[in-house]
């Protein structure tokens, strides 16, 4: 049976699983990244991706803002326990978010490789390599 796209919609993104081997989350205009909306996108990503390696593209849009909660709380720490994401681009449209986007995986390191950027074509680029190398090492 050939894989059909599939898009599933949480409270502040639109989740797109593109292939068994990626997925793109899209913040939605205008919202407020908060810890228990964040929470809902992450366990959507790992229940819709399941137990086999993926990367993930995450865009974050001009408009988005987010409450200071939101940059404590360690939201892919799941990801280190039983985790298959292999590689992960984010692309943080405003200069403050991508700094704010580096400071974030400074202090909660993560195991995959990771790409933070304002350039959306940057990442589309950097995730084809990611995949390349995901199914040359078997992962």
């Amino acid at each position: 049976m050939p894989f059909e796209p599939q898009e599933y919609h949480t409270s502040i993104a639109t989740l797109k699983v593109v292939s068994p081997q990626l997925i793109e989350i899209h913040y939605k205009e205008h919202i407020i990244l908060h810890v228990k909306a964040v929470a809902e996108v992450q366990a959507k990503r790992r229940e819709l991706m399941g137990t086999q390696p993926y990367v993930a593209l995450t865009i974050i849009p001009e408009s988005v803002d987010f409450h200071l909660d939101a940059m404590a709380e360690d939201h892919r720490k799941m990801d280190r326990v039983d985790g298959e994401l292999f590689a992960s681009a984010v692309v943080a449209k405003a200069i403050l978010m991508q700094r704010l986007s580096d400071l974030y995986f400074t202090y909660f390191p993560q195991l995959q490789r990771l790409l933070v950027t304002h350039d959306e074509q940057e990442a589309r680029t950097w995730i084809a390599k990611q995949l390349e190398d995901m199914a040359l090492t078997g992962s």
